[in-house]
Formats: C-alpha cells, structure tokens, sequence
C-alpha cells in the first residue's frame, strides 16, 4: 500500500529518524486497528518476522504506531510516534464521535 505523507507527518518522522522503508515496513508487517476515527497501525514484537538478518535491521522499529486517514483513495499518514505499550493505548481510545456544528453549539450554550 502506498501511503502519502502530510507536512506534519514528515517532520515527524524525520524527528523520530523513521525513513520511508521504515514506513513501509511498518504498514506491510504491523496489526491495523481502526480506532477514533483513524486507522492505526502498531508494530509489536510479534509482527518482527524472526529471521536473523529481517530482526536486526528491523527491530528499532518495535513499538512504533502510525496514524493513518483511510477515508481517501490513497491513506494520508497523519503522524508517526513510538510506544511500546501503544496497543493498549490504542484500544482504550475512546469511540469517534461525529458531531455536527449545530450540536456543539448546543452543548456549549
């Protein structure tokens, strides 16, 4: 999957030294949840194949969680962090919530 970048998400990933194969190896091995109204992608330790060479060039990686839109034709990657406890960070997320202009106007009144 080709994954484009936003202008944050560059700065992020340069901030966090993760190249575009990184990138790309996040998105082909890591577990998607679609969670708050995004598709996050974790990459654990488990999803590192366990192959000699793939685990010691890789597993820098181990940790890292990118939040993608995947409402386009192309997903747009919004920003990249590490954590290792992301999994559950990311599951405990609570649920989107779509609200209109008119409703938060009403709630804030």
């Amino acid at each position: 999957m080709h994954v484009r970048n936003t202008y944050h998400a560059l700065q992020r990933q340069s901030r966090r030294n993760l190249s575009n194969d990184d990138i790309d190896f996040v998105v082909a091995h890591g577990r998607y949840i679609h969670c708050a109204g995004a598709l996050h992608i974790f990459l654990g330790k488990r999803d590192i194949p366990a192959d000699r060479e793939t685990a010691r060039r890789y597993s820098h990686l181990e940790g890292t969680v990118l939040i993608l839109d995947a409402t386009e034709a192309a997903p747009v990657l919004i920003t990249a962090y590490r954590n290792r406890r992301g999994l559950k960070d990311i599951r405990t997320k609570r649920k989107y919530e779509h609200r209109t202009r008119q409703d938060a106007l009403v709630v804030s009144a």
